[in-house]
């Protein structure tokens, strides 16, 4: 993996140095660092081959008063010390070349952090030394695939909307929870043939079909603090008890659908309900008296729990299974979730009814 550009560079306290508007242009939120190195009018940098003016910006982040060593090392040094120097140890062949496709126009830091970590995993390696352009908006939907995705077919048909990425990558990983994880290579080179983004939408939907039918699995035997809720009776206590509307399940809890569950662990009670859909047993709702939100604590201590029973967290089958059929269908996809911008989003409670 290539060497962290997380790590902040020391302060550089000293004044900010003139640039031309030129500079400006090329390099962005960079200009001051690459005019620290190369001073106005940069005739040096600017008449570097694209591939060591990217090289520039990585190497001053790291090492903020290091001007000569990375004037020298971006000017002089051979393409496989350049690429060690930016990636680290053993880099991956191609690195440079791949650098000379980014463009003209300098990138964010974070956009060279995604393309270096990308390229030290094996199959967007592959992929990005294959493309003729790259672009940050490009790499951060090889970032959202999982790697067996990371094909140029999908890639290509995926373009850059973010919410179809996030939607087939949802649908790749529920596939393996109900086909099991040997069967990943073969969904990935099915989805791989899609000649269109319909048809790749319609085989996402169709491989997060069950392959057999038939009745589910029974409710998980989840441990104490977890209280199950099997019959009518407790079933009104507990909606007494919490003041909420389980009474409305009856029908669900009965055939299998639903089960529920009091947790009475430190931060609670907790009212916790579990829905079977096509693929498996899932957290739907966790929730105190009144509805109220559970603390952090409380809520963390009963997704571990469930999870460590074999329960999923997050959105429902229904939800990814109407999207993936909009998109099939080249109709407005529904409205999906925001992307979640915390943890507690990621859980996708609350979607109860589906």
């Amino acid at each position: 993996m290539g060497t962290p550009m997380t790590l902040p560079a020391a302060m550089d306290i000293r004044s900010a140095p003139a640039f031309t508007p030129l500079l400006a242009f090329l390099a962005g939120g960079h200009a001051a660092a690459i005019a620290r190195i190369w001073p106005a009018p940069h005739e040096d940098f600017l008449a570097l081959p694209a591939a060591r003016r990217h090289a520039a910006p990585i190497l001053a982040g790291r090492m903020a008063h290091a001007g000569p060593h990375i004037a020298w090392m971006v000017e002089r040094a051979r393409d496989a010390d350049l690429a060690a120097e930016l990636f680290g140890r053993d880099p991956p062949g191609g690195l440079m070349k791949a650098f000379g496709r980014l463009g003209e126009v300098l990138w964010r830091g974070e956009d060279y952090v995604r393309f270096l970590d990308l390229f030290g995993e094996p199959a967007a390696c592959i992929l990005i030394r294959h493309m003729k352009a790259l672009r940050p908006e490009t790499l951060g939907v090889i970032a959202a695939l999982p790697p067996p995705l990371h094909q140029a077919s999908i890639v290509t048909l995926l373009g850059t909307d973010d919410l179809a990425v996030a939607d087939l990558a949802a649908a790749f990983a529920l596939a393996l929870r109900i086909r099991g994880a040997a069967a990943g290579p073969g969904i990935a080179q099915r989805l791989g043939r899609a000649a269109s983004p319909g048809a790749l939408f319609a085989m996402a939907r169709d491989v997060i079909q069950p392959p057999d039918f038939g009745p589910g699995g029974a409710a998980p035997m989840l441990p104490a603090p977890f209280q199950p809720v099997r019959q009518m009776e407790a079933l009104s206590k507990t909606a007494l008890e919490f003041r909420n509307c389980l009474r409305d399940f009856v029908a669900d809890l009965a055939a299998g659908r639903m089960a529920v569950y009091v947790w009475r662990g430190e931060g609670g009670p907790a009212a916790v309900a579990l829905r079977l859909d096509p693929a498996g047993w899932r957290l739907a709702e966790a929730r105190g008296r009144d509805n109220l939100d559970l603390p952090d604590e409380a809520l963390m201590a009963i997704v571990t729990a469930v999870q460590a029973a074999g329960v999923r967290t997050g959105e429902s089958w229904g939800w990814l299974h109407r999207r993936l059929e909009d998109r099939a269908y080249d109709a407005p996809a529904a409205p999906g979730p925001v992307p979640a911008a915390d943890w507690r989003a990621r859980l996708g409670l609350g979607n109860i009814w589906d």
